[in-house]
């Protein structure tokens, strides 16, 4: 435990769940990541890089970070009391969780910003602006015509999620990439998940789940050798197929501004940004 201020800053444990849920309930704010996780189940199965803030014994702050993965780190839950000094507390949580970090070698943490109120704390900590994350959204009735290929899409099963996350992996560059739990947890509870094969190996896959509105393409991977070659086409026709079969017509995707690739690939099935943008920030960390 250290102590800064006033402000004790405390590890995760068992005793302190009450306190946590209460938090995450009346604060406005709240940062949570776009994942697959609900805060609450998140902190019971990663408890390491979470810290709290006590003022006079009152619970006043969390900063929780993710599984760390090739050097980086997400922010997966600030949480501020509404009556506590903000910017003091989340000064101390990110200090005192940064030797920690740096022992960990991380490079890069970052935040993907849903809700505004966090940007100010992000310069504080001197996070800066790297990127936007786009969205895109189809309701049209047309497909183009499927790619001619020898691919077979299929269900995922378990036994191909280590293949699956080495696809990811390799797929996507830091801090872009999916843990195999991450890819488990998020198979789990989608819509719909289909896998590439050519020649009975998977060289792609795709996670799409269902909200009140639509569907929404979650993850779509294909391997680098094997991109380039109208996989991810297949995968994606596929998939729109079957929500059309079933009356689902809206469907939308997130990507990065920078991924010029699979936007191209997005338009061509008539997916168009719709403006709603998440913007992504940074830090480096120095050793």
């Amino acid at each position: 435990m250290t102590i800064t201020t006033g402000i004790s800053v405390t590890t995760l444990e068992r005793a302190h769940r009450r306190a946590v849920d209460d938090l995450l309930f009346h604060s406005y704010q709240v940062h949570t990541h776009l994942d697959w996780y609900e805060p609450v189940d998140w902190l019971d199965q990663h408890p390491a890089l979470v810290r709290l803030a006590w003022v006079n014994h009152r619970l006043a702050g969390l900063l929780a970070l993710s599984q760390t993965l090739n050097r980086t780190s997400w922010l997966r839950i600030v949480a501020l009391s509404d009556d506590s000094p903000a910017n003091t507390v989340l000064g101390a949580l990110w200090q005192d969780i940064l030797p920690e970090l740096r022992d960990l070698g991380v490079e890069t943490v970052s935040a993907l910003v849903m809700r505004q109120w966090v940007i100010n704390y992000l310069r504080d900590l001197n996070f800066v602006f790297v990127e936007d994350v786009i969205t895109l959204q189809r309701s049209s009735t047309l497909l183009p015509d499927q790619p001619d290929l020898p691919v077979r899409v299929r269900g995922l099963y378990p036994d191909d999620l280590p293949r699956l996350t080495a696809i990811d992996q390799a797929a996507f560059s830091a801090p872009w990439q999916m843990t195999q739990s991450e890819i488990r947890q998020a198979s789990r509870i989608a819509e719909l998940c289909t896998v590439a094969d050519v020649n009975a190996e998977p060289v792609g896959f795709q996670i799409s789940t269902l909200y009140r509105d639509g569907a929404h393409l979650a993850r779509l991977a294909v391997d680098p050798n094997n991109q380039g070659h109208g996989i991810g086409s297949i995968l994606l026709h596929d998939l729109l197929r079957r929500f059309m079969e079933r009356d689902i017509m809206s469907v939308t995707v997130n990507t990065q501004a920078s991924n010029l690739r699979s936007q191209r690939l997005y338009r061509t099935f008539g997916f168009r940004r719709n403006g709603y943008d998440l913007p992504v920030w940074m830090i480096r960390i120095r050793r």
